[in-house]
């Protein structure tokens, strides 16, 4: 992929660290059971590193607001994404648990973060870059694709089948995406992240942050 050849891999390597510590953070306060710390860190509230989808479409005080029982409801969906080791049934999990306003993208990044060794990030980041291998490097179409995305309710049938079909594919994306970045950290010298899918992430939201400010 040439198209990650001009990123920061320092600058991708920090992004990745703060997920890392994110990660850490989650499983500590999710041993201790529900609470709204760990409620609020799951959606991006106390901190946006925690879920950019949630904290980027202002989703935390919604989620939070929305849905009774919240803290024992997402500490379950939490747990669930933590032992989890049938990573495509994730789209299913977040659907079943029946939280408004939590969807695939913000529930997606949610199991990652919980479970990395295992689980991957399906929101608009490493969509659009999922979206820029598919299109050989076109930065425009891929942009034009990924509007198929965003512009749909989150909450109807037609969206919740889109972006579980999204979902399943990032799989291979996001695997050659981690190694490609592998190989290109190392000829920066830049140790690259040792967890696939959150170097994918990190790698994904350098490379939109960087065609998209």
């Amino acid at each position: 992929m040439s198209a990650l050849s001009s990123l920061s891999w320092e600058d991708t390597r920090e992004r990745y660290d703060e997920r890392i510590d994110v990660h850490e953070e989650l499983l500590r306060l999710h041993d201790q059971g529900p609470s709204d710390d760990f409620s609020q860190l799951l959606v991006g509230l106390s901190n946006p590193a925690g879920n950019y989808s949630a904290a980027e479409h202002h989703l935390g005080p919604k989620i939070l607001g929305s849905n009774s029982n919240v803290n024992r409801r997402l500490h379950d969906l939490a747990g669930k994404f933590r032992t989890l080791t049938q990573p495509r049934t994730v789209p299913q999990l977040i659907r079943a648990a029946g939280l408004s306003y939590l969807a695939i993208g913000v529930g997606s990044e949610a199991s990652c973060l919980m479970n990395p060794r295992i689980c991957w990030v399906a929101n608009t980041r490493s969509i659009w870059t999922h979206l820029v291998i598919k299109h050989a490097d076109n930065f425009a179409e891929a942009d034009e694709e990924l509007r198929l995305y965003r512009d749909n309710d989150t909450s109807s049938e037609m969206a919740y089948r889109i972006w579980a079909h999204i979902h399943g594919l990032l799989d291979t994306s996001m695997t050659r995406v981690s190694k490609e970045g592998v190989r290109l950290a190392q000829e920066e010298r830049v140790e690259p992240g040792q967890l696939a899918f959150l170097w994918a992430d990190a790698i994904a939201s350098a490379l939109y942050a960087e065609h998209h400010g």
